[in-house]
């Protein structure tokens, strides 16, 4: 028998901040260092603290440029030079950029140094919900990092067809892996629990046996729907109904409008936790008021723990959102519908048997190995 060795393929991996590797990525590139298939470089902004987390991951060599999310004129262009001259002296097989910054000028300087494979993964469009001249400006980038890319993957459908919708992509060019997503759901930590599990949860949390709790995971900024949370929490008083928030603020006013909440006796606030699985696991019900999203992956991870995810019907979250099956969707800001289902699970205190398949479909279409599986295949191609 001739045994054939595969040389593995020479892949530069750039995103604007090394924390996108470090969540984002969160073991999705140990297993493709294991698989062999992929010899890795990853470039990257960000804070010397994540820089040094991602070089003990061990996973490639890492490489630092000074990227930085917000708009610079003068650091992106010193930026692109740079990324420019070292993509010319260092030859790739393969090369890929996520996350918005990273996606305009990673897409530029690897067509300007003629690397042979470019690949732009779409992770979400902070322009979603802008107006005008301003969404049009972003929208160009767009323009500019898909023609400049070779193949172009989306994590979720809805995203894509909006792309296409606003002929910012030919039809041809766009793709989605599986049913989306980009780094799946971890499904043997993210698991049901008995209610004798949940009540030790809650006396760790503090948090009382016989409160119903909303938990509401993630950024605490208005994009995430923090002042329509304000209006649920006013037409849902006088109940025991609790919202539980863990997450940073991103502005004064969202600051302003949890501690009232808190203060109102009407929920928990937790700045960070690293164990994520037990907010849902804690919890009755997922509440996801984004206004946007690439793919809501907090909904599949809710639904992973058989807990459903109420949320608007926007870009992003129809894909991680089953209606009826992992939860519900809502016309987009319509409080009042939300705050009536709200109201009538809490009155019969069995949302979880509504949706008893939720872990099921979770399971099925975005166990992470699976989305991994899908993006190493498509790398190795």
């Amino acid at each position: 028998m001739i045994e054939i060795n595969i040389m593995p393929k020479k892949t530069c991996f750039i995103m604007t901040d090394a924390v996108s590797f470090n969540v984002l990525c969160k073991g999705q590139l140990e297993y493709f260092k294991e698989s062999g298939f992929l010899d890795m470089t990853l470039i990257c902004g960000g804070s010397a603290e994540e820089i040094e987390y991602l070089k003990g991951r061990n996973i490639g060599r890492v490489i630092k440029l000074p990227l930085i999310r917000k708009p610079s004129i003068v650091n992106d262009l010193i930026c692109l030079t740079s990324l420019t001259l070292f993509l010319s002296y260092n030859r790739f097989d393969l090369v890929v950029y996520s996350t918005p910054k990273a996606l305009l000028l990673g897409s530029i300087a690897s067509f300007c140094s003629l690397q042979n494979r470019r690949v732009a993964v779409v992770q979400g469009r902070v322009y979603e919900n802008y107006q005008g001249l301003k969404k049009k400006i972003f929208q160009s980038f767009d323009k500019i990092s898909f023609a400049a890319s070779n193949e172009v993957l989306f994590v979720s459908n809805s995203l894509l067809e909006k792309c296409r919708e606003e002929q910012l992509i030919n039809n041809k060019k766009g793709k989605v892996l599986g049913s989306g997503s980009f780094n799946g759901v971890n499904t043997e930590l993210f698991k049901p629990i008995t209610l004798e599990e949940r009540s030790k949860l809650r006396n760790k949390l503090n948090i009382p046996l016989d409160n119903y709790i909303v938990c509401v995971v993630g950024r605490v900024c208005k994009d995430k729907g923090i002042e329509d949370i304000n209006n649920l929490a006013e037409k849902l008083e006088n109940r025991n109904i609790k919202f539980l928030f863990v997450g940073s603020f991103e502005d004064e006013v969202s600051r302003d409008i949890v501690e009232r909440i808190v203060g109102n006796k009407q929920g928990y606030y937790i700045p960070h936790t690293s164990e994520i699985h037990e907010i849902f696991q804690c919890s009755n019900l997922h509440l996801f008021s984004s206004y946007r999203e690439g793919f809501g992956n907090v909904a599949i991870e809710a639904a992973s723990c058989g807990i459903p995810t109420f949320a608007y019907d926007v870009v992003g979250v129809k894909d991680s959102v089953k209606d009826n099956i992992s939860g519900q969707r809502f016309k987009f800001k319509d409080i009042d519908s939300v705050a009536e289902a709200i109201d009538l699970t809490f009155a019969g205190n069995k949302v979880e048997s509504y949706y008893e398949s939720a872990r099921e479909w979770a399971v099925e279409f975005f166990d992470r190995k699976k989305v991994w599986r899908d993006y190493l295949d498509f790398y190795k191609k």
